[in-house]
């Protein structure tokens, strides 16, 4: 199980590290002399070009590598072996329903329990939706895997996925956050108490948070401000969900009489 745990979290770690720590060039690259050692790599693991092959299908289907690498794979002279890793993720990406399935490619042995196979479902539909914008497939998502009492890690793999981009691009994918959050909750996709819930996890993580964010605390606070401002958070949630260590604002502004309308 070891084993699939570290594949599920290469995945993740990829997509985490494209655009931010390695350019496309250089991912393109880094696959290509990893398709190239597949012969070597056989030795110690005879799955590997299975295994490659799903790490390739992986990494396009989050946006890592372009659907054409592929097809520019043919141009070059590559081993029988490495030749059937480039064939694997194909296959993979055109099966039916391929997004679904690659998202839990490493299968639910890796995730341990039901929970982080859950999470890892749930961090791959809102990865897509920050690609894709696509509002309605999320909720489709949703509704289909059935677990309206697990939707508050929706809400805290959101806000974390936003406040792990860039900082100068945070506002953006914040505001794309919340937008989808406000969605889901006047779908009556999630409730208000999985709403509060999560928005409680973010701010019980955060010690832990900053270990990987160093500026989770303000980008949090921005997070909230903005929830607020656009009336989708409610003044007695924010007492309930920010922070307490750190100085509480009003948000009312002129002249809505002090109210602020909410969604949570």
């Amino acid at each position: 199980k070891q084993w699939y745990q570290r594949r599920v979290r290469g995945s993740r770690l990829i997509a985490d590290m494209y655009g931010r720590l390695v350019e496309p060039k250089f991912m393109e690259d880094a696959f290509l002399v990893l398709l190239k050692q597949i012969p070597d790599l056989v030795l110690d693991n005879p799955n590997a070009p299975d295994d490659v092959g799903k790490f390739l299908a992986r990494a396009i289907a989050d946006d890592c590598l372009p659907p054409a690498y592929l097809k520019r794979l043919a141009s070059f002279d590559l081993p029988k072996l490495s030749q059937k890793a480039v064939l694997h993720a194909s296959s993979l990406l055109t099966m039916k329903l391929a997004m679904s399935k690659i998202s839990n490619i490493w299968g639910v042995e890796g995730l341990d329990t039901e929970i982080k196979y859950y999470s890892n479902k749930l961090w791959f539909i809102i990865k897509e939706y920050l690609k894709s914008s696509e509002l309605e497939e999320v909720k489709m998502s949703l509704r289909e895997l059935d677990i309206p009492h697990f939707h508050h890690e929706v809400v805290y793999e959101a806000i974390v996925l936003a406040m792990e981009q860039r900082v100068d691009e945070f506002k953006t994918y914040a505001q794309r956050i919340i937008d989808l959050l406000q969605y889901l909750g006047k779908a009556s996709i999630i409730t208000t108490d999985q709403f509060e819930k999560g928005f409680k996890r973010v701010t019980d993580d955060l010690p832990e948070l900053t270990l990987d964010i160093p500026s989770a605390s303000s980008l949090y606070c921005t997070f909230c401000d903005m929830c607020v401002t656009q009336n989708f958070m409610s003044e007695e949630t924010y007492d309930k969900v920010f922070p307490p260590t750190r100085g509480r604002k009003r948000f009312v502004s002129e002249g809505d009489g002090g109210k602020v309308k909410t969604t949570i």
